[in-house]
């Protein structure tokens, strides 16, 4: 897998696919998660647990996380010249990227390039990244920030002592981890479920709930003032062309 993965960035195997996320209030699109996918040329479609671990292993991770960031962003762009000019870019961001010393700047540059504004772009990072950040990722993450760039804590829950690291690094954002979403009707579930959307408001963070797949899980977050969803609930993940048309058909059914 190693040696097709460096194969696969020379033939253009990988591509990328956009989720939308879903305002619970207004219903309106408030973004996108761009997505990577790998179309191997025998295996077919790989997973992304199954070759991050190995892009990260042998650090190709580092120009695919810049090709996936210039990917999403210029199409956002187009997506802003087409009129969907409020809806924001989350890209999910590795360990490895982060521990680059360069690596703040280097986002600048291609939003720059791309002609995106920094306050579109949102980067995932997940908690147990977070525990294990080093000053390099800190003070990366600290300058895009300030930049204007937002930060989103992904798999929200499932980490031990995030909280310390929220007011240094302004996070803008939590996404609960999809564990505690699947079986929503239990009843811890449903308690950790409510203090993650209370620390949220009492703090003023947006909370994200991932992996929403029925009405009863769309429904319980927004009861309890959840301020965005995504997951196949709404839409699985779309190739740029279906995205474009799924913008257009949700402005017919919903309005924007």
């Amino acid at each position: 897998m190693k040696i097709d993965l460096v194969a696969a960035m020379e033939k253009e195997e990988l591509f990328l696919c956009y989720q939308p996320i879903i305002n619970t209030m207004t219903k309106r699109i408030a973004g996108v998660e761009a997505l990577i996918r790998w179309k191997h040329p025998n295996q077919g479609i790989i997973s992304p647990l199954q070759f991050i671990p190995v892009a990260e292993e042998t650090r190709l991770i580092i120009p695919i996380g810049l090709w996936v960031l210039r990917t999403a962003s210029s199409k956002l762009k187009e997506w802003h010249e087409n009129g969907f000019a409020d809806i924001s870019l989350s890209v999910n961001v590795s360990a490895i990227q982060l521990q680059q010393p360069d690596f703040g700047e280097a986002v600048i540059k291609i939003l720059y390039e791309t002609g995106m504004f920094p306050e579109y772009l949102e980067l995932e990072i997940t908690e147990s990244l977070l525990l294990e950040s080093s000053l390099i990722a800190a003070n990366n993450l600290s300058y895009l920030n300030k930049q204007g760039v937002r930060i989103t804590i992904d798999d929200f829950g499932t980490g031990y002592n995030s909280l310390k690291y929220i007011q240094e690094l302004d996070v803008s954002s939590f996404k609960i981890d999809r564990t505690f979403i699947y079986n929503i009707g239990d009843k811890v579930n449903k308690a950790i479920i409510d203090a993650i959307i209370k620390l949220g408001h009492d703090i003023n963070i947006e909370i994200i709930g991932e992996g929403v797949e029925t009405k009863e899980q769309y429904d319980y977050l927004k009861k309890k003032r959840c301020h965005k969803v995504q997951g196949y609930y709404f839409s699985k993940p779309l190739l740029p062309e279906e995205m474009g048309e799924f913008l257009k058909e949700y402005i017919k059914r919903k309005g924007y």
